[in-house]
């Protein structure tokens, strides 16, 4: 397993672990970007699903830092942005979610028990959630 997945799980863990069901809601994606010259934490890239929120994420990018760096994902910036991928599958009404998660792939075991190992840290009540994150992120990037 290469180093840069490594990074893209603990980001997608850390994003969603360290914030809220509002900022849960509307992250549609979460990539990571390697570090600008001379700094090593990498740069968290999020997605969401609309330019208000994006507006809104980026009102309060320092308290998104401090939110990550507390979960304990340091990294040396932050961008917000809105997936259009995503956008167009809600204004053209495209797969409803049942319909979606039936023409997923199922997890192998060894990625499985990767999503519990980022979980043990995870509080009991965040859990579901988080899970549910993580393993979309896996099947939409296929990176194992």
């Amino acid at each position: 397993m290469g180093g840069q997945e490594h990074t893209l799980r603990y980001a997608v863990a850390a994003w969603f672990g360290a914030n809220g069901d509002r900022e849960r809601a509307h992250t549609t994606r979460v990539f990571v970007k390697a570090p600008r010259t001379g700094v090593e934490d990498p740069i968290i890239c999020v997605y969401v699903d609309s330019h208000a929120y994006v507006t809104d994420l980026n009102a309060n990018r320092d308290l998104y830092l401090a939110r990550l760096a507390n979960w304990g994902y340091h990294v040396s910036g932050i961008e917000f942005s809105v997936d259009r991928e995503a956008r167009r599958k809600v204004v053209a009404g495209r797969q409803d979610t049942a319909q979606r998660a039936s023409h997923e792939k199922p997890l192998s075991s060894e990625q499985q028990a990767y999503v519990q190992q980022l979980l043990e840290g995870a509080p009991e009540a965040l859990r579901p959630s988080i899970s549910k994150a993580i393993i979309a992120s896996i099947q939409a990037t296929d990176q194992f």
